[in-house]
């Protein structure tokens, strides 16, 4: 098994269906993931990284192969878990730096209204 990373300018959802059809056409593929913020694509199996760049560059001319080798399965799963605790990681400080900033300076004070009824029918006297 062999993954094959290439960079390609892929711009709307119409754009990133053609680019995989053109690479599904290919033989020995078993994976094809596309990253359109990032600009790549990665291609996973049995295949001929040069069939699929000159099928890429026909109709995509930005497209330039990034990187090309054996593909690990378990490999590829550590990463993917390290990039996953790394991110939480991540979101968990931004969480507690924006709680952080939005933390009340001085405590607040609750300042109570009593109210208290006259009997004698002379009004109310709000202290």
């Amino acid at each position: 098994m062999k993954k094959m990373v290439v960079t390609i300018c892929v711009y709307d959802e119409g754009s990133r269906e053609k680019v995989m059809r053109t690479v599904a056409s290919c033989s020995g593929i078993t994976a094809i993931t596309i990253d359109p913020m990032e600009g790549k694509l990665t291609v996973i199996g049995k295949l001929d990284e040069m069939q699929i760049l000159k099928k890429l560059k026909r109709r995509w001319h930005s497209a330039k192969m990034v990187s090309f080798g054996p593909f690990d399965a378990k490999k590829e799963a550590e990463a993917a878990a390290a990039a996953e605790k790394k991110k939480k990681e991540e979101s968990e400080r931004e969480r507690e730096r924006m709680e952080a900033l939005y933390r009340p300076i001085c405590p607040i004070h609750h300042h109570h209204s009593t109210i208290v009824y006259d009997h004698d029918h002379h009004g109310c006297i709000i202290s």
